[in-house]
């Protein structure tokens, strides 16, 4: 499966596209800008990133501490 996205800024060219992708019989889904407003929150806390100095040594020990918990797919 492939998933394409596109901004449509035009309401003509948004109907056109969505006629023929209904005519190809594709399925799509739309965002409305509520969504896309909380996708941009989301991804600026993202590329904040983590306020650790040293995250190789956060992350060892992360690691270490949960060594003991089993979980799906640990182990490859």
């Amino acid at each position: 499966m492939s998933q394409i996205t596109l901004e449509l800024k035009n309401n003509e060219d948004e109907q056109l596209v969505l006629t023929l992708l209904q005519r190809l019989g594709i399925s799509y889904s739309t965002l409305n800008e509520t969504t896309n407003k909380n996708l941009d929150y989301h991804r600026h806390i993202i590329e904040q990133g983590v306020d650790i100095e040293d995250f190789d040594s956060f992350l060892q020990a992360f690691n270490d501490n949960r060594q003991d918990r089993n979980l799906p797919f640990n182990n490859l």
